[in-house]
């Protein structure tokens, strides 16, 4: 099939997915939410990457003021001991205030972040600086944030630009989600690294040295990073990778997946096949869980 038209399609092969049995219990395992949102789980201890589970239609989102959804979000976030956050754009943030103020979980983000929060109520104590390369401990999680930067994929711009420079108060329009400061997000735990690639682009700077067992990938928008799939394997060098954000967030979680036109989830899997160090890839449904270890 020709790549434009290929582009074009938005149904996913239920064969190109990763079926495998809850594993909440396992060692180490992970589950993705939609979005860019995952749960992390070792030794009990729960995080939570870029939670988005409220999952606002298309009209609410170009024409109405958005808010956490705490009906949507309680269907699937049963337990949290933190929540880290990769940038602030409402399909990333937005319901991590809720998330934190029902769980009394802390939040490791950005300033940017931060500010989401305290516009929702959320206690000082519970908002932590992600200041990029510097540890945190979480259970038997090591967290860190690295400077990263945002696909420019709307016509050469990244979306919402800007930072959010005092408490977000909600409901809000979607672009008052502004990107604001964007990172990386790694944890390490005994059994394997994670690192969570948040949007399509990367600074290889900031992360040299960095390798990670396992990376969570976001294909949308890779389009408009050169060489964004082959950079991100050779900076990161992992033996698994999960691709993420392809799905259209703005369809309910329970409906049949489909992913974002010119998204090509396809094609992404095909970068990765072709790279000299091709790591496996798990392409998981909504509320899938994969293994990390035996």
């Amino acid at each position: 099939m020709f790549d434009g038209l290929r582009r074009l399609r938005t149904h996913v092969a239920d064969e190109l997915f990763h079926h495998e049995s809850p594993a909440a219990d396992a060692p180490l395992a992970l589950q993705w939410l939609g979005t860019a949102g995952f749960r992390v789980v070792g030794a009990g201890h729960h995080i939570w990457l870029d939670p988005h589970l409220s999952r606002h239609s298309l009209a609410e989102v170009a024409f109405g003021r958005i808010a956490p959804r705490p009906e949507a979000i309680a269907r699937d976030v049963d337990i949290c001991h933190a929540v880290m956050v990769g940038h602030s754009h409402f399909d990333h943030a937005i319901d991590t205030p809720w998330i934190a103020r029902e769980h009394g979980a802390r939040v490791y983000g950005a300033e940017d972040t931060l500010n989401c929060c305290r516009g929702f109520g959320v206690d000082e104590d519970q908002l932590v600086l992600l200041e990029p390369g510097r540890p945190f401990t979480e259970g038997p999680f090591a967290l860190r944030g690295y400077r990263s930067q945002h696909s420019a994929f709307a016509f050469g711009r990244v979306p919402a630009p800007g930072r959010i420079e005092a408490p977000l108060q909600t409901p809000a329009r979607a672009w008052d989600w502004r990107v604001g400061e964007v990172l990386g997000l790694h944890l390490d735990h005994p059994l394997a690294s994670i690192y969570h690639v948040g949007s399509a682009d990367l600074i290889e700077a900031e992360i040299e040295g960095v390798r990670a067992d396992v990376v969570l990938c976001c294909t949308i928008g890779r389009h408009a990073t050169e060489r964004f799939t082959e950079r991100v394997i050779d900076a990161l060098q992992p033996r698994l990778l999960i691709p993420c954000h392809w799905d259209q967030f703005w369809r309910p979680l329970d409906a049949p997946p489909r992913q974002i036109p010119s998204n090509d989830l396809e094609g992404f899997l095909d970068e990765v096949r072709r790279h000299p160090r091709a790591p496996e890839v798990r392409v998981l449904p909504p509320r899938g869980w994969t293994r990390l270890s035996a």
